[in-house]
């Protein structure tokens, strides 16, 4: 996924938005777009319903959700750099419609991630965790995570991008993602992201 996994992407993208000639994006005839000022990040297996992209938009867009930044730190301390929508599983298929899926998606499932409709820190304290899809301000964004990490150092960069360029709850505003049909799928996929979080840590 090139240097320091989406991290980098994300970082090398807004500076092509920003007019930067030595990305890695490369192409004949790539016309970037001018006047760029919000980015939704989706994983490919990501749903967008009709009508969220605007939401999302109108959402961060508010005064009162516009990202204000701190001089001397540079972090993002009111308003939101980042907003993270509720993310719920898609209706399984007849064939992928197991026992294990039910138990923990959907619902009346058990899984906090695929079930979110509040989240405590956003409640008490008026910030929520990123999990990688959402919508972001391409320059507050940058501002605040500019010379945070040394280059090759960061795996899991959900919860990083989160802290410096503050983050947000939209639970009003809903995505979609299919949900593991096996113990197995879901057991390699928590495993991925413990190996991620973990060689952050060390870095």
């Amino acid at each position: 996924m090139g240097w320091e996994r989406k991290r980098g992407k994300l970082h090398e993208l807004n500076r092509l938005l920003r007019g930067a000639t030595d990305t890695s994006f490369v192409g004949e005839n790539l016309e970037v777009p001018s006047a760029v000022r919000y980015v939704i990040t989706l994983d490919a297996d990501t749903q967008l319903p009709r009508g969220a992209a605007a939401r999302l938009v109108g959402t961060l867009a508010h005064p009162l959700n516009r990202p204000r930044l701190e001089p001397r730190e540079g972090r993002v301390v009111e308003g939101y750099g980042i907003l993270q929508p509720r993310v719920a599983p898609t209706l399984p298929t007849a064939r992928e419609g197991s026992l294990f899926r039910r138990v923990f998606s959907g619902p009346a499932g058990i899984d906090p991630y695929s079930a979110a409709v509040s989240d405590v820190y956003q409640d008490l304290f008026g910030e929520g965790s990123y999990t990688g899809k959402g919508i972001y301000d391409v320059d507050a964004f940058e501002r605040a995570l500019e010379g945070r990490v040394p280059e090759n150092a960061l795996l899991s960069h959900d919860l990083f991008e989160g802290l410096f360029a503050r983050a947000a709850l939209v639970t009003d505003v809903e995505l979609f993602e299919d949900f593991p049909a096996h113990y197995e799928v879901a057991a390699a996929r928590q495993h991925r992201w413990r190996v991620a979080i973990g060689s952050s840590c060390r870095g």
